[in-house]
């Protein structure tokens, strides 16, 4: 396991308070009980933890995969930018 994605499962667990089985990357997130209002305001906790910034992209989102997937697309996003 990546630590994008183990990153994004131990927030989750947390913001959420879920059990680490529930989560899992193919969890889909409106299951786990996070709608999609949740899952923006979850964007901003992501942006604070990984510092990236995730306004730019509007991948759509319906697994703890993708959010591990769109944190990192805005973290390549962001390296290709300071290189």
């Amino acid at each position: 396991m990546d630590n994008v994605l183990a990153t994004v499962q131990e927030l989750l667990q947390r913001h959420f308070q879920l059990q680490p089985q529930q989560v899992t990357p193919e969890s889909n997130l409106a299951d786990l009980g996070v709608d999609s209002l949740a899952t923006i305001e979850f964007m901003f906790h992501l942006e604070e933890a990984f510092d990236v910034s995730l306004t730019e992209f509007r991948d759509p989102v319906q697994t703890v995969g993708d959010i591990a997937a769109f944190v990192r697309k805005a973290q390549l996003a962001q390296a290709a930018v300071y290189a």
